[in-house]
């Protein structure tokens, strides 16, 4: 596992006694995370059920707790996402059972010869589904990529003949929607998908799948969760070339044999990925039911840093390391300054950009006929 994690790394439940406090929704209502804490081996159905007392106390009547809660977390972790007001939010952190409630925020998203840079190569020979070296590349460790989706199509995620069948641990499920149908998108490669809408639609409202704006499934509409899935786990795909020519070669991700379980929370609003934490928490306890054995997320806040257990990420990654699932973050794309990033918690491993060790030279040629050489890596 651990020679796999470095592969990857590119790319208290109590019933405590509650005074009922009653309190209705106030026109300023977000999204909100209760977090708490482990779930003490119960059931999904008596944790869930604990949510929606806890959740009652600050509402007049149950019903409007109902329609107030959008996840209860009962799997990896104990806790729910809900839609409340102010006072309610500071009235159930007060309560005993509660360790942190916090506002559910929006994410942003973060990101071929990545593996020759670190010396974790493929060699010429070894790009044959046959070579034993190609065989010990993650074979058979699932991998949960949470992001914007995934582009089932693409030659990095097609049902290779030579992996065996869906390992018997894997618990999980391919959910279809909008342009995305399990019969044809999952296979004994792409083995999981799943999609996660209820935190960002309370906040921005509906999505807009008009035109191919966006689509509500698994489906990538961005290309930036195709993109780090293929990179951590992407297939051996021969004679692939950027442009029809630039660096042309084998692609392939760090782990070519291993599963992937796509579990999409990012969804493209305003020229860019939006990800909500009550979504990002969902697809943690999901896929720590499912049974991953590793966690990607290149997605993150921007600065300043938050209060310990005060993120989906941070709070999602630290039970996955309690159950033996290692998470890798990326370190993110924000300043102010240099070396700043996001993604600290100890339980996780975060990985920065690097410069890399070669350039693309093209001709480029202007209107008035004058060209030049302008250079690029990639």
């Amino acid at each position: 596992m651990a020679a796999f994690l470095l592969l990857l790394v590119v790319s208290s439940l109590s019933f405590a006694a509650i005074d009922p406090v009653q309190c209705t929704t106030a026109s300023h209502s977000h999204v909100h995370i209760v977090y708490l804490g482990h779930n003490n081996d119960l059931s999904p159905s008596l944790t869930t059920r604990f949510h929606l007392q806890l959740l009652s106390t600050v509402f007049a009547e149950p019903e409007e707790a109902r329609q107030a809660i959008l996840y209860s977390y009962s799997y990896g972790f104990s806790g729910f996402a809900a839609v409340l007001n102010s006072t309610q939010a500071t009235t159930l952190s007060e309560t005993e059972a509660v360790i942190s409630v916090f506002r559910s925020r929006m994410l942003q998203l973060h990101t071929t010869r990545s593996w020759d840079f670190m010396g974790l190569s493929l060699h010429s020979h070894m790009e044959q589904p046959s070579s034993q070296m190609h065989l010990k590349y993650g074979d058979d460790v699932i991998v949960g990529i949470l992001d914007t989706g995934v582009w089932p199509e693409s030659e990095s995620f097609r049902d290779d003949p030579h992996l065996g069948p869906v390992p018997s641990s894997w618990r999980g499920t391919c959910v279809g929607g909008q342009q995305f149908d399990p019969a044809t998108a999952c296979n004994r490669k792409l083995i999981g998908a799943r999609y996660y809408l209820a935190g960002f639609e309370a906040e921005t409202g509906p999505l807009n799948t008009s035109g191919g704006a966006e689509y509500r499934s698994a489906r990538d509409r961005v290309g930036h969760g195709t993109h780090t899935a293929s990179t951590a786990v992407g297939a051996v795909s021969p004679n692939a070339s950027y442009f029809g020519g630039l660096g042309r070669g084998a692609a392939r991700g760090g782990a070519p044999r291993a599963r992937l379980a796509v579990y999409k929370v990012c969804w493209f609003k305003d020229l860019t990925g939006r990800c909500n934490d009550a979504d990002i928490l969902a697809a943690f306890d999901d896929a720590l039911h499912d049974g991953v054995h590793v966690i990607s997320a290149s997605l993150g806040s921007p600065p300043p840093l938050s209060p310990l257990f005060a993120t989906s990420t941070e709070v999602g990654s630290f039970h996955a390391m309690q159950l033996g699932v290692s998470t890798v973050f990326s370190a993110g794309n924000d300043g102010p300054d240099a070396a700043m990033v996001q993604n600290v918690s100890p339980w996780g491993v975060t990985v920065a950009a690097s410069t890399i060790d070669r350039r693309f030279p093209t001709v480029i040629a202007l209107g008035s006929n004058a060209s030049f050489v302008e250079r690029a890596s990639l």
